[in-house]
């Protein structure tokens, strides 16, 4: 019995030692310090503990959203980019940046991925969750012409004609 007690203690022991003490602020500083090294997968190994570990911290949506432009920009991983855009809009609804993110979900779907259908849900939940933002009118045009080429949208038209004449 003694000795079942004494490899739980050591248990105890050793998976409290090795748990990060790392505050939500370091942890980011450490995600853009490996960022800035070039250690993409670490960095992102790093936010994403940061979120887990941190979920109602204000630095928890920035390290999402962070995660989000890594996968988009630079992994170009558009799945995952469009997963942590959404995630950030649904998890954190109220947060200032979450209307950002939904936009990206919905603007990733449709003009890079062309997933018309999921973008369109997207778009719909933006107007559904942010009617009075600044950015309602950019979801809707983007409503109108999803799927159109740029020459084929009728607003930008005389854009398009004004900068072939140059």
């Amino acid at each position: 019995m003694k000795k079942k007690i004494g490899i739980l203690f050591l248990t105890a022991v050793l998976l409290l030692s090795c748990t990060d003490k790392r505050t939500a602020e370091k942890m980011f500083q450490d995600g853009a310090a490996l960022y800035e090294q070039e250690k993409t997968s670490r960095a992102i190994k790093t936010l994403e503990k940061l979120s887990n570990t941190y979920p109602d911290d204000p630095l928890a949506v920035k390290a999402n959203y962070r995660m989000a432009e890594i996968y988009g920009g630079d992994l170009q991983d558009f799945e995952n980019s469009v997963r942590k855009f959404a995630y950030i809009a649904d998890e954190y609804p109220s947060h200032e940046d979450a209307p950002k993110a939904r936009f990206m979900a919905g603007y990733t779907l449709a003009n890079i991925m062309r997933d018309f259908d999921r973008a369109k849900d997207e778009y719909n939940k933006f107007i559904r969750d942010y009617p009075e933002h600044p950015l309602v009118e950019s979801v809707k045009f983007e409503l109108r012409n999803l799927g159109k080429e740029l020459d084929q949208i009728e607003e930008l038209k005389g854009i398009m004609q004004g900068s072939e004449k140059k």
